[in-house]
């Protein structure tokens, strides 16, 4: 069940189907309860004593009328305000949704039922279902704790809060209890994965390939002798992210470029996501590649070289450059909220229009692999990184696996 599906339930002050059973039985056995009970004091009067057969049965009458006009009354009176702990957190953390009762009535609450709930990247610790009452015009706050397990968009939320009458027999939802849903980003995890030496060589080569395009293709408008954008021999100093590696093997020098253009010397990865519903496996394929593109840019900024990376969000590409550890933590915190959209085109247009070869990580897994055919149909020659337990065939012949380790191997 979606975020916005369990949104709708919640509007219509609806729970669950399991739920719903449950309150339903429970009220079924209480009030079955209840009429042994009038049933033991119907023999009382007339087989022992009438007077007091009719006394205790008066009570227990009396008992039931009051307990649940009081209730209904309370009712009125209880707030409900839910509220948590933070809007973001790492992965492992504890995320505390606090539901704040509140009464503007002396006479004390019967017991309040609050059914929590989240979303599958938070596991509860202590169950789903929790038991209070207010005392006077006191506030009662009652803490849920979550586990975050996966990164990405998380929701936390109240189904319901409901109220039980003294008898416990009848039990009524309180209907402007505040039951928004609470959004919480979940960040995910930066590996510290050694160095994928084979994984490296296939990039460098792919992108000698483009340096060698670009060579054929880019003429620089100032005269140097050198076909290309304009370079100069490298001094001592220089980043050694913008030395040419085609052009100094060529030339037996080291020669380091003079533009700002991204395209030109650093290799393009985009992330391919499909709005699939979030079960165990689908959100640990997700992290699983999520956190290894991670892992890959951090290793390339370690061997001095660049990127661009581009993942979907909020219906549109965003392109992060990764020039510096700071460019990786940046994406990081932008992938906290990350959720699928359908609504985004499948290949970013820039990487279309480059005629670069592109990495593409892919969250897809066996059951929805249709993403990753029709990449492979757009882009020929695209690299495609999946996790190792997605189920993915070998689908294009540039086909890499990452393991939950972090290690990058070729599937062919």
């Amino acid at each position: 069940m979606t975020v916005e599906e369990r949104r709708k339930l919640i509007l219509k002050g609806e729970l669950p189907e399991g739920v719903r059973k449950n309150n339903t039985f429970k009220m079924v056995t209480a009030l079955l309860s209840y009429l042994g009970c009038i049933g033991v004091t119907l023999a009382v009067m007339k087989y022992i004593d009438g007077t007091a057969g009719v006394i205790l049965t008066a009570a227990l009458i009396c008992a039931f009328v009051l307990s649940t006009l009081l209730t209904l009354l309370i009712s009125f009176f209880i707030n409900v305000e839910i509220t948590i702990d933070k809007p973001a957190a790492n992965k492992k953390d504890k995320v505390t949704m606090t539901v704040r009762l509140s009464k503007r009535i002396l006479l004390p609450s019967p017991p309040i039922e609050i059914f929590a709930g989240s979303t599958p990247q938070l596991l509860p610790r202590d169950g789903l279902l929790f038991k209070a009452a207010v005392a006077g015009r006191e506030v009662n706050n009652v803490d849920i704790a979550f586990d975050a397990k996966y990164s990405g968009a998380a929701a936390l939320y109240v189904s319901e809060v409901r109220l039980t009458d003294y008898l416990g027999i009848f039990s009524f939802s309180l209907k402007k209890a505040a039951l928004e849903v609470q959004t919480v980003a979940i960040y995910p995890d930066i590996p510290d994965a050694a160095v994928q030496t084979d994984f490296l060589k296939t990039t460098s080569m792919i992108l000698n390939n483009d340096d060698e395009e670009e060579e054929a293709d880019e003429v620089s408008m100032i005269p140097t002798g050198l076909a290309g954008y304009e370079h100069r021999v490298y001094i001592p100093g220089d980043p050694i992210k913008r030395i040419n590696w085609k052009l100094s093997s060529k030339r037996d020098e080291y020669m380091v470029r003079l533009d700002e253009q991204i395209v030109g010397s650093g290799q393009l990865f985009f992330l391919d996501a499909p709005d699939i519903e979030d079960t165990e496996l689908s959100l640990s394929v997700r992290d699983n590649v999520i956190e290894g593109a991670l892992a890959v840019f951090t290793m390339l900024i370690r061997e001095g070289r660049e990127a661009a990376f581009y993942f979907p969000k909020d219906g549109l590409w965003y392109c992060i450059d990764i020039r510096s550890i700071g460019d990786v933590y940046q994406i990081q915190e932008l992938l906290g909220d990350f959720k699928p959209d359908k609504n985004v085109s499948l290949i970013p247009e820039d990487i279309v229009l480059s005629g670069k070869v592109a990495i593409c990580f892919t969250a897809a897994t066996a059951e929805q692999s249709s993403s990753v055919i029709r990449i492979t149909s757009a882009l020929p020659e695209v690299m495609v990184i999946n996790a190792a337990d997605s189920g993915l065939g070998d689908i294009c012949p540039n086909m890499w696996s990452i393991s939950k380790e972090f290690e990058l191997k070729k599937q062919k």
